[in-house]
């Protein structure tokens, strides 16, 4: 009997064991899915966030595409706008500045400035420049001898000559010289009477004179100085050199308007 009541107490004992090892077991499992729980709520946060940032760039990329669209119009816009100036361009050189032709679709008030200068692209084809360069070197009071200065100021006269006004700006890039250059050939010129200056700084304008519209039309001929003979150079027959007058040409001055 005693065995007995051993082996039962023994069983008992082993039950409890295994009741306590499996409430162990159980609240193991259950902070485990609690933990489980929480690293779900997290990713389900973290997801959700991920879902709106992706909206977002998706919003973003739509965006972009519109943009992209806008930019495709505007090239288109000014592919057809750099077409239109260009047959402007064509139809007013093969114009000029004949007034006859007032029909054109493109001679509009946008391209009276165009086609007023397009006359004097190549003045070469109007003008002997050689023999204007000759006349100007030779000019009463001009006392310069830069060969490539006095054809740019030859170049000015007869850009002024075949437009009614011209823009210092407009002047200079049709002439091809800068801001500082250009306003000292134009001081020179208006020293002499052949052009001047209309209207406001900014606004303003210059203009060939009377005189420098009987400067470009003259026929009269030229005499050409011949400055290779050793007395030009100051050097006598005999080698010895000479006093000779020099001319010093005087400072071209220039005011605010030619700047």
């Amino acid at each position: 009997m005693s065995s007995e009541h051993t082996d039962s107490q023994m069983t008992i004992e082993n039950l409890q064991l295994k009741v306590e090892n499996q409430q162990k077991l159980i609240g193991q499992l259950t902070n485990e899915n609690e933990e489980l729980y929480h690293q779900y709520n997290h990713l389900m946060i973290r997801n959700g966030k991920m879902l709106k940032r992706v909206d977002d760039l998706q919003k973003i990329i739509d965006d972009l595409h519109i943009r992209i669209e806008e930019l495709q119009l505007i090239n288109g816009n000014m592919l057809q706008l750099n077409d239109r100036l260009r047959k402007r361009t064509d139809t007013a050189i093969s114009t000029g500045n004949d007034p006859g032709i007032s029909g054109n679709e493109y001679l509009s008030p946008y391209n009276d400035t165009l086609k007023n200068h397009s006359a004097s692209f190549d003045p070469s084809t109007q003008f002997d420049l050689d023999v204007l360069y000759d006349r100007w070197r030779a000019f009463p009071g001009q006392v310069a001898l830069n060969a490539p200065n006095l054809r740019k100021q030859v170049l000015m006269m007869v850009h002024l000559y075949n437009n009614k006004s011209l823009r210092a700006s407009e002047l200079f890039n049709l002439t091809g010289v800068g801001g500082v250059t250009g306003a000292r050939y134009v001081s020179s010129l208006k020293k002499f009477g052949l052009i001047r200056f209309t209207g406001a700084r900014k606004k303003g304008s210059y203009e060939i004179t009377n005189a420098g519209t009987a400067f470009i039309e003259s026929k009269e001929p030229v005499e050409k100085q011949i400055t290779n003979d050793a007395s030009s150079y100051g050097i006598s027959e005999g080698g010895i050199p000479v006093k000779s007058e020099v001319r010093i040409p005087e400072p071209a001055t220039m005011d605010h308007n030619d700047l």
